[in-house]
């Protein structure tokens, strides 16, 4: 009799195998090289709407450049790129999905999206695609889990990558980069505890002291404004000794921590109305 863990065994030792006996099972490459030769992909990706929509909304990014994590260390499962999560995070802000959950029904829904965003194929139970759909993805718990552990040098790289075809875009239109912009930025609050206002903590707003939470985040002011006191807030000042202020008004602000994003838009000659 043969027990189930024996079996479990054979069937992890021979993954890195399983590759050499799915002949019918195609190449992936990273979304710049999917972006250069699009006549080269798959016909499942190529007739569908959604992926050429992704490719042409990635694809111009350097992908092959992107730093990447060690993709031959054993990390007791299957090695994902890190380029694999970044991407499909961005298919989940353009799509609109709301949560991971969201993001891995989508996935499921679009399988020709797992080919195309490089995530490792398991070919433990091929479906029409040649491969295993579910098996092939990640869980919304590990998806939830590598958005917060991905190395900010990894996404600093394709920020000054979209910064470069921008610029590049810019100067094919002959519009001036930067002479005349307009900008809007949003915060994006950090899941810490001093973020919790039902949380007692003392100095919670200590710079000095970064949260454990995320040691990534910064302390920001989301706004700030001069509140007048009420007549019954109001207390009779000291008289000052020197450089007397009036002591109706105070500076309210509004501080958390995380993280900003922004938008900077430039005007187009001959483009905008």
């Amino acid at each position: 009799m043969i027990g189930s863990a024996i079996l479990s065994r054979f069937e992890h030792f021979g993954a890195p195998f399983r590759h050499f006996f799915a002949p019918g099972l195609p190449k992936q490459c990273d979304l710049h090289t999917c972006w250069e030769k699009q006549a080269q992909l798959p016909d499942f990706v190529q007739k569908s709407p959604i992926a050429q929509r992704s490719l042409d909304l990635l694809g111009p990014l350097a992908w092959g450049h992107l730093p990447e994590r060690n993709l031959q260390r054993n990390w007791g499962q299957t090695t994902i790129p890190h380029a694999a999560f970044i991407a499909a995070y961005l298919a989940k802000l353009e799509e609109g999905k709301k949560s991971m959950g969201d993001l891995r029904l989508f996935l499921l829904e679009h399988p020709e999206l797992i080919w195309l965003l490089e995530f490792p194929l398991s070919v433990s139970n091929p479906g029409q695609f040649g491969y295993d759909i579910d098996a092939s993805l990640p869980t919304a718990r590990y998806l939830t889990q590598m958005l917060r552990e991905l190395p900010n040098e990894t996404l600093q790289f394709l920020l000054a990558d979209t910064v470069r075809l921008i610029r590049s875009e810019l100067a094919a239109l002959g519009a001036p980069c930067g002479e005349c912009i307009s900008l809007d930025t949003k915060h994006i609050i950090a899941w810490v505890k001093e973020n919790n206002p039902k949380a007692y903590l003392e100095n919670r707003y200590d710079k000095t002291k970064q949260p454990a939470g995320d040691p990534d985040c910064k302390l920001g002011c989301k706004r700030r404004h001069n509140r007048r006191k009420t007549a019954s807030q109001a207390e009779i000042p000291a008289t000052p000794t020197k450089n007397p202020i009036p002591a109706k008004e105070r500076s309210v602000g509004e501080f958390y921590w995380g993280y900003g994003s922004g938008i900077v838009v430039v005007k187009v000659p001959g483009q905008c109305h």
